[in-house]
């Protein structure tokens, strides 16, 4: 495939002028269009996003199962909650794999890694007051 110098048109191999605005061709060089598809990212910031909120969900819902004394009333459901909090952040954590080598980062990157800082916490947090219960 010829590309014309002037006006950029996809002309034949064969073609000696370019059909949109008659330059000549015989001196360009031939130019192979590649079909193999973008380099796809390592990371998928949707599905991570789409965890990580999961995490934090499942986080916030555990306080149903406590009392106003802050004592855990259905425990199993509490602790049922907590691994799948850690379940979901793990998950999300798997799908921001290789965020940090993309230069440069993408705003929603900065905010996927924002919210994952944010799910950590919650689950420490989470998992000390597991210890204050075993």
């Amino acid at each position: 495939m010829k590309i014309c110098p002037k006006c950029n048109a996809q002309n034949g191999n064969t073609a000696p002028v370019c059909k949109h605005c008659g330059a000549n061709l015989n001196e360009t060089p031939d130019v192979e269009i590649s079909s193999e598809p973008e380099e796809k990212t390592p990371y998928n910031l949707n599905l991570s996003i789409l965890f990580l909120a999961l995490s934090f969900a499942v986080s916030t819902i555990k306080m149903l199962f406590k009392d106003a004394e802050t004592e855990v009333v259905f425990p199993a459901a509490y602790f049922i909650c907590v691994g799948l909090g850690i379940v979901f952040l793990i998950l999300g954590l798997f799908c921001m794999r290789g965020l940090l080598k993309a230069k440069p980062v993408p705003g929603k990157g900065i905010f996927v890694i924002m919210m994952a800082i944010v799910v950590i916490t919650l689950l420490i947090f989470d998992i000390t007051m597991i210890t204050d219960y075993i």
